[in-house]
């Protein structure tokens, strides 16, 4: 096979190298200009795109610059590129493209723009150093300290390589057997870790309840409730929170009913459904509830909630993934590799045998024991970033969520229904929703109109697809305005419930579970 000379090699590099360099910068400015004409309350934070934009510039200039020396026949650029291998040349260029492309910086999030801008950098001194001193740089690269460099590199792509087609074609048994026999938490959560209540711990599957088994007893109910923070009962203990009342109110007239509480702190209901998927419906729960919270269970952050992460099953063992929309990073990504996971598996467990072997079990606070405290301006803040779902106009963004909800919806719905497990959706209310103060803090804020917004939105367009879904749905939204004093029950500069929130959303659940 005829091969390429390194030179003409190098200068197709190059020229690649600053089309992509020139196309990367005319991307974020454009996005720049989008943001600008968007005029957003809370903006995405854009810093360091500003700084990646004249290192771009400078790259394609640089990387130009070297592609028409490569070109001409008596260069010293074309002299010091003909010492080199074409294999290795072609090796390293696409090595750092693949870093490039799977950190490039839009959509932007902020560890991704750093590292591109780090690897940007590096390739702009390179290209620099070759452009203006090109003889001394190849003389660099040919030292041993480079070749050792080069050997390792080869050898551990080549492990990277044939380790991730051996694991993906050896998967399925792993998956039956188990990579070391063992098994992690379904929801990667810490077991028994200490927690305020009657329990003392969490189980031993990571989440906030007692020990619970497969196997129930014969004509017991039993319910399972998904859900974020909100369920898992951050800033209250176990005995407060609803899960608990509704299975103490169950027993009091079916002895040995159960509520299983699955909630995990910073979830959405994509991951809750996953989690339905591989662990809940082994409990073989009577009735599903959807704890969701309108707040941010159908956006969270305005931009970085478009970062959602997504589920990888390696060796029967879930992972949540972090996605940004990136195509090389959402799909070539090292967290989307089996060795990856494997290897931590191997060294995480392995880790945690030597630890128990040799300390007392571990204690700590895991996260969503208590509930965050935080100032006013921060939390009328938090509202800010998430506001697309309480304006009368639907934005692109709040488009792009809402469509994605209605997807998971939909799916756990069919999904449960092809069980015969009827699905209730519990609706939890925002904080904002119940106080007036705090709404007209939040639109002084931001200096709008209060004719711009409809804090009911979320409950409206939700009874509509339950309506419309045949999905049972319970709305606490009027239960809680009902109430003597709402401002008692969620905490002060927060949006999760406490315990008198807690008791009034057990209390209007209980009739849904009384024909168990």
């Amino acid at each position: 096979m005829r091969t390429i000379p390194a030179p003409r090699m190098l200068a197709l590099l190059c020229a690649a190298g600053g089309v992509f360099a020139l196309a990367a910068a005319g991307d974020i400015v454009w996005y720049l200009q989008t943001l600008r004409d968007a005029k957003q309350a809370v903006p995405p934070r854009t810093g360091n795109l500003v700084f990646v934009l004249p290192v771009l510039v400078l790259l394609a200039a640089s990387l130009a610059g070297s592609a028409w020396r490569l070109v001409r026949p008596t260069s010293p650029q074309g002299a010091a590129a003909s010492r080199w291998s074409p294999w290795f040349v072609a090796l390293w260029a696409a090595v750092i493209g693949y870093a490039l492309l799977l950190n490039y910086p839009l959509p932007p999030h902020v560890h991704h723009v750093d590292k591109f801008l780090i690897g940007a950098l590096a390739v702009l001194v390179w290209s620099a150093w070759f452009f203006l001193k090109p003889a001394r740089l190849a003389d660099l690269l040919e030292t041993p300290g480079y070749r050792w460099i080069t050997v390792a590199l080869v050898n551990v792509l080549i492990f990277i390589v044939a380790g991730e087609a051996v694991l993906r074609f050896a998967d399925p048994v792993l998956a039956r057997s188990g990579l070391f026999g063992d098994k992690q938490t379904p929801a990667a959560l810490r077991p028994h870790v200490p927690v305020r209540g009657s329990i003392g711990v969490t189980n031993a599957q990571g989440f906030r309840d007692r020990e619970r088994t497969f196997e129930r007893a014969p004509g017991v109910p039993r319910v399972l409730a998904l859900g974020d923070s909100m369920t898992w009962g951050a800033g209250v203990s176990y005995d407060e929170t609803f899960t608990a009342l509704l299975e103490r109110s169950l027993q009091a007239t079916r002895p040995g009913a159960e509520v299983i509480n699955v909630g995990v702190p910073g979830w959405g209901p994509h991951e809750e459904f996953h989690l339905l998927k591989v662990y809940g419906i082994k409990l073989q729960p009577d009735i599903v509830l959807l704890d969701f919270f309108v707040g941010n269970d159908i956006q969270n952050e305005r931009w970085e909630d478009t970062n959602l992460s997504r589920i990888l099953v390696v060796a029967g063992q879930s992972y949540y993934v972090h996605s940004n929309g990136n195509r090389v990073h959402d799909t070539l990504g090292p967290d989307r590799w089996f060795l990856y996971h494997d290897l931590n598996y191997l060294i995480t467990v392995g880790a945690s045998r030597l630890r128990r072997a040799g300390e007392p079990r571990a204690g700590g606070t895991p996260a969503g024991e208590t509930a965050p405290l935080v100032s006013r301006a921060h939390y009328v803040k938090a509202i800010r970033e998430r506001d697309d779902i309480y304006r009368k106009a639907d934005s692109p963004l709040f488009e792009e969520h809402w469509k994605r909800t209605l997807a998971t919806l939909v799916e756990l719905r069919d999904y449960l229904k092809d069980r015969n497990v009827p699905l209730v959706l519990v609706l939890i209310p925002d904080h904002v929703q119940l106080d007036r103060a705090l709404q007209r803090e939040f639109l002084a804020v931001i200096g709008a109109a209060p004719d711009r917004y409809d804090f009911e939105k979320p409950q409206r367009l939700l009874r509509d697809w339950c309506a419309n879904n045949g999905v049972r749905l319970l709305d606490l939204l009027p239960e809680f305005q009902a109430d003597a004093d709402p401002g008692r029950l969620y905490f002060t500069n927060d949006y999760h419930l406490t315990a008198a929130g807690h008791r009034l959303t057990a209390k209007a659940i209980v009739p849904v579970l009384g024909k168990l």
